[in-house]
This record gives structure tokens, sequence and C-alpha cells, in this order.
């Protein structure tokens, strides 16, 4: 689809630039035997015009025409919007019971896709915020560097199929969503249901985190605990500390506890002392998502602590000691 650059929009009384067309309408540019021609998309019997450079030059990509058929196509629902200048949100739908956004990507490399792109899921609706398909018509990002990085934030890069703005404008999402991540990804973020998406919200949750504490009585003097299906051994005095934060957290509060308490329950040794945090950072950094200690477990400007994910991706086995949560 393309539309004049030059003057106003197509008023209801304005012809089309070209005089063997008499009508209203933007222009599809296909390409015939190697050259460029404009097509009228309103009536078959208006033969294709060929187009020089400098036609080429006076038009530009509708994006808001071509989304349209993208949705039409793709049986997309909710609402289309330009996010930015080079990211537009065709809209989202159901696949494999996971709501999946789709996003338009206009790009001319991957580095300057980047940054715009790893920041794309704060800027996505939260019903859909979890995964998306982001097209990238002039990119094939799967064999770029960033494309792990891409997989690790459960954004699945699509190019588009043969065919497609001939017969069909069709995207080959299910190939993306059902392509192999490479070795080293790790899963799919969980998903969040709008009540857990509103506690994030309310309380500033960095991570999404899975942290189990299994049942049973250690048979060794470290206890393990699985952080995102990873064993991780730990200290009975680094356990103590993450049970703590584990109870705060399940209180549904935001988990913040202060240096002070920590103290007077002898999990550490002064409010100064910052060492053990640094441990058990140490100890969870490998099996966290990003290798981020500092953000799992969070330190205020109060100098509180939490563990910075949200509570329901925290759970304990039916007789670790478990306090009475909601």
């Amino acid at each position: 689809m393309a539309l004049p650059l030059q003057g106003s929009p197509p008023s209801p009384v304005t012809r089309c630039n070209f005089s063997d067309c008499g009508n209203v309408c933007p222009m599809d540019v296909v390409r015939i035997r190697g050259r460029y021609h404009a097509v009228c998309p309103e009536h078959d019997h208006i033969g294709p015009i060929a187009l020089g450079e400098d036609d080429l030059a006076r038009y530009r990509l509708s994006l808001d025409a071509l989304a349209g058929l993208i949705r039409r196509d793709n049986g997309l629902g909710g609402s289309a919007y330009r996010i930015t200048p080079r990211l537009y949100f065709l809209g989202n739908r159901l696949v494999g019971r996971l709501a999946t956004a789709f996003v338009f990507a206009c790009f001319s490399s991957a580095r300057a896709a980047e940054p715009h792109l790893l920041s794309l899921p704060s800027r996505l609706p939260a019903p859909c915020a979890s995964r998306a398909v982001v097209v990238t018509p002039s990119l094939d990002l799967e064999l770029e560097p960033i494309y792990p990085r891409l997989r690790a934030a459960s954004l699945h890069p699509a190019t588009l199929p043969e065919g497609f703005g001939r017969s069909h404008f069709r995207i080959s999402y299910l190939a993306a969503l059902q392509r192999r991540p490479p070795s080293g990804v790790p899963a799919p973020l969980p998903s969040l249901t709008p009540e857990q998406l509103a506690d994030c919200e309310r309380h500033g949750y960095l991570c999404r985190d899975r942290l189990h504490v299994p049942a049973g009585r250690p048979r060794r003097r470290q206890r393990a605990v699985l952080l995102n299906g990873e064993e991780i051994a730990l200290s009975d005095a680094l356990f103590a500390l993450l049970m703590r934060f584990v109870e705060e957290l399940k209180k549904g509060a935001g988990g913040w506890v202060s240096p002070s308490d920590l103290a007077a329950a002898g999990l550490i040794i002064d409010v100064e002392h910052r060492q053990r945090y640094s441990q058990l950072r140490d100890r969870l950094r490998p099996a966290l998502r990003y290798r981020d200690g500092e953000k799992f477990i969070e330190c205020n400007r109060s100098k509180g602590y939490r563990l910075s994910t949200h509570p329901s991706f925290v759970t304990c086995g039916p007789s670790c000691p478990d306090p009475p949560y909601p």
C-alpha cells in the first residue's frame, strides 16, 4: 500500500495522481517482470501503471492500511496503533491458550532494532505482554547475535512468507513460536493473570523467577532449593535468611524486611553486615534468568531487603517450614 507524500491526505473530492485512474484510493505497489507498478486496489479495470524512481520517491508505505489486511488474514483482535515511529502494534490473539501480541517492526539493521525490541515487552498491553511475534520484513533476526536475547524475552521474530502481499497477508507465526530456542536460552517468562499484573505494578517486583523449597528434611548439612528448576544448595544460615524473605513475601505486602528485624532474629550479625546478602545472591545467581542477583534480592533506599518476584512464583513443599500464608 502506497500513499502520496506530497500535499495533504486525499479528501472525498481528490482524484488519484495517475490520469488513468479517476478514483480516490491508495495504490498497491507490485513488482511485475522486474519493474514496479502501481495498481488500483478498488477497480480491476484500471491496468498496472509503470513507476519510475521519481514516482516511488513520492510515495510511502501506509502501515495503517497494511495493518488492517494483516489483522484480517490472521484473525487478530484488539486495537492496532503505532507504538513508536518504527514499532506498530497489530493486535493480539490466543495461540495455544496464551494471549500473544503481534508487532510490525521496521528497522534497517539488527543493531538499530536492538534497544527498541528489548524494551518492547514493557510497552505491550498487559493481557498479551508475556509473548509477542515480531514481524521484521527487512531483517532475518534468527541469524543475528541478538536472537538469543529476543527469545529470552519471549519475543519471536518472524519474516514475511512467500506470497505475502500478492495472494494473502498471513504471517507464519506458528513457525516462529515453535522454533526451538538456541541452547542456553532460559524458559519463557511465566504468564501473569490480571490480578498478578496488578500486584507487580503495585509492589514493583523486578523478576519472574520461580523458587521452590522442596519438602522433607535434608540428608546433608546443606539445604537444597529449586530456582527456575535448577537445584541450588544452601548452608543453614543462607537457607534461614532466604526463608525469612519467603515468609515476608507471602504476606502479600511487598515482601520488605528491615536489617534490624533480620539482626534481631539472628539472621545477620548486625544491621551493617551485608556479607550474607552477597553470599545468598552469589549462590542463587547462576540459576536466575538474567543472572542479576541484585534484582532478585532487592535492596531499597530504606535499606530494606526482599525477594523481588511475585509471591505466586514462590512455593514450598507440604512439610516445609511454611508459615500460614494467605
